[in-house]
């Protein structure tokens, strides 16, 4: 028996060409493109995350968020997503269009008097007994909706 000739050879194969290969670069991009176009709640964890950093540089601008606060702030709303607190329609209005973050119910954002950003969810409200329905009292929210300042100027 002679054992080099019984032995297997590995086959070299030889390159593939990728530029032939655009019908499956397409498919790979539009299946990319419509994972944002899921609601809030079907989106995979990264996803999430990369909507979260568009909303944090949405807002920064409008509570004159530093650097730091922005990292800070991603860094909340990461602990709030693993604990589940951002994982339903109801706390996160997302818009599947515009493939963004409208609105996080609860979350307050305030500078205190040394101007130090601050940030929380509000606490829940202890639910009272009664058979009757009672009307929702509205929670304070962050928005990327810029509201229109009105003048306090009387016109004459």
């Amino acid at each position: 028996m002679d054992s080099k000739a019984e032995r297997h050879v590995t086959l070299k194969k030889g390159s593939i060409d990728m530029d032939g290969n655009d019908a499956f670069k397409m498919l790979l991009e539009d299946s990319a493109r419509e994972a944002y176009l899921r609601p809030w709640h079907r989106l995979e964890r990264g996803l999430r995350l990369n909507r979260i950093r568009i909303f944090i540089e949405e807002i920064a601008p409008q509570y004159e968020m530093t650097k730091e606060d922005r990292d800070k702030f991603f860094e909340f709303l990461l602990k709030a997503l693993d604990k589940k607190l951002l994982n339903t329609l109801k706390v996160v209005q997302y818009d599947q269009d515009t493939q963004r973050i409208v609105t996080i119910r609860g979350l307050e954002i305030k500078r205190n008097a040394e101007g130090i950003l601050k940030w929380a969810f509000s606490a829940k409200k202890i639910k009272t007994e009664g058979t009757r329905k009672k009307k929702k009292e509205e929670l304070p929210s962050v928005s990327t909706e810029i509201k229109p300042v009105e003048s306090d100027k009387i016109e004459e």
